[in-house]
């Protein structure tokens, strides 16, 4: 089962690698791709395998599931079965100076930051 970014990402990679000539620029270039292809391809069959444990085992529904992947699809404020890094960073409520989005921690002052919406449970 591969998402979508997953399978786009595939399909841009033998694109390049078939348009790809012989130069050494092309060489590195085709060698990077492989390398992404090969990352993109192991993370599918761990996050395949996870999901099939958890179905198996009872521990999730595939509603529940497909439910959970559109709350998380949507975090980003657009449905489109991609989950775009939000790049704006973070203001501490302690000290109010900007630490980078996905930190923990304040990098000014320590105080971490509230990760509440990683612990919501999609809207019924």
């Amino acid at each position: 089962m591969y998402t979508i970014a997953a399978a786009a990402a595939y399909q841009s990679a033998n694109r390049v690698i078939s348009s790809a000539g012989s130069s050494n620029a092309d060489l590195g270039a085709r060698s990077e791709v492989e390398q992404l292809k090969g990352r993109i391809e192991r993370q599918n069959l761990l996050i395949q395998t996870m999901l099939m444990i958890l179905l198996e085992k009872k521990v999730l529904h595939e509603d529940e599931f497909k439910e959970w992947l559109n709350y998380v699809d949507e975090l980003d404020g657009v449905r489109d079965g991609k989950l775009r890094e939000d790049k704006k960073p973070l203001a501490c409520s302690q000290c109010g100076r900007n630490s980078p989005k996905g930190s923990a921690k304040c990098i000014y002052c320590g105080s971490e930051f509230e990760t509440d919406f990683l612990y919501q449970r999609p809207q019924e």
